[in-house]
């Protein structure tokens, strides 16, 4: 993914999205500046197997996902009509080969995902400038490459990557535990210590009437005994986050927890949208049928339209679809917003 795509678009794409931009402003869709890249059908599937970032870090796992994508693609099985990157500029990517009246759909559908990026609360506190982020992750990955061994470096991300879902997903909105500060220079105490019962100074005479033998042994037992079970209870509380346990406390290199640090940091970003899909996609889906049918739709791309949307909206027996059941959730509350049937006598 080092090739750099043609980003500029052509005149007719130009004017589109400056139409559906104004719709969806219209109808007060709230939005960071969105930037649309025309790319090829075999691009799209490459950018979509690194999760729609070109500049991802390399792991094989990404390759078996093209693969399956290009020969899905290939084969007429599926298509990838959108996809659109949570940052600051939003990113979306449309397919060359697709109509017009797809490039309309795809571009009312970005900015209600956009909308929705901006301003759901699971969002919030997600990286906006995570595609310049993505790039440094993968930089500092080829680095260790060429430093360690792809081998090497490979096998460790294996293993990061089968426990990147092991997260506190709710831990950025709820303070689990005070910060530690940095400027807590208090030493650690070292081995042993603090297992000797407490001494008073005195003169050896005077030394079995200060500090009872019998005294001073039951004081160290029972240290013993809550080290003992301190060290059968580590960590002293439970821990969601298993990455940062990992981080905090595994037996590590260096470049091994930074390896580490950045699945987590990515998979912090990705878990909001695996969080809210149906609501995502109920909510794109919902303002690009309103922009279509209501403003952007020509009667000659009525047929096209319906055809399409049908075709994303459709469910099957053994998979729910999360287009047809957040549109079908949001229209529910928009009919009974709208009937002004709300209120406690509806609770």
């Amino acid at each position: 993914m080092l090739n750099p795509y043609n980003t500029n678009l052509p005149p007719d794409l130009r004017a589109l999205k400056e139409e559906i931009e104004g719709y969806a402003r219209g109808y007060g869709l709230d939005f960071f500046e969105t930037i649309f890249e025309v790319i090829d059908a075999d691009d799209l599937n490459e950018i979509a197997a690194y999760g729609g970032f070109p500049t991802r870090y390399p792991h094989w796992s990404f390759g078996m996902s093209y693969e399956e994508l290009r020969k899905g693609y290939d084969y007429g099985l599926s298509k990838i009509y959108e996809m659109v990157i949570n940052n600051d500029p939003c990113y979306a990517y449309l397919m060359r080969s697709n109509h017009t009246v797809d490039q309309k759909l795809v571009m009312s559908h970005v900015y209600g995902h956009c909308d929705f990026f901006k301003n759901n609360a699971y969002f919030t506190h997600t990286n906006r400038k995570m595609m310049d982020e993505m790039a440094n992750h993968g930089a500092r990955i080829r680095r260790y490459v060429e430093k360690y061994g792809e081998d090497e470096v490979e096998r460790f991300v294996d293993r990061c990557m089968s426990i990147d879902d092991l997260i506190d997903m709710h831990s950025v909105a709820i303070r689990r535990r005070e910060p530690a500060s940095r400027y807590d220079f208090t030493p650690e105490p070292e081995d042993g210590d603090g297992d000797h019962a407490t001494r008073f100074k005195s003169k050896d005479y005077m030394d079995d009437y200060i500090n009872p033998r019998e005294l001073l042994k039951k004081e160290e037992e029972e240290r013993r005994k809550k080290k003992e079970q301190a060290a059968r209870s580590f960590p002293e509380r439970p821990e969601k986050d298993v990455l940062l346990f990992l981080i905090d406390h595994a037996p590590l290199k260096g470049w091994q927890r930074d390896i580490l640090e950045i699945v987590r940091d990515e998979a912090y970003y990705f878990a909001p949208q695996g969080i809210t899909k149906i609501l995502n996609e109920g909510w794109a889906s919902f303002w690009h049928s309103t922009i279509m049918t209501q403003k952007a739709l020509h009667p000659s791309e009525v047929i096209d339209f319906a055809d399409h949307h049908s075709g994303t909206m459709a469910m099957q027996r053994t998979r729910i679809n999360p287009y047809k059941l957040g549109i079908e959730l949001l229209r529910d509350i928009e009919e009974r917003w709208d009937a002004g049937r709300f209120g406690k006598e509806y609770d």
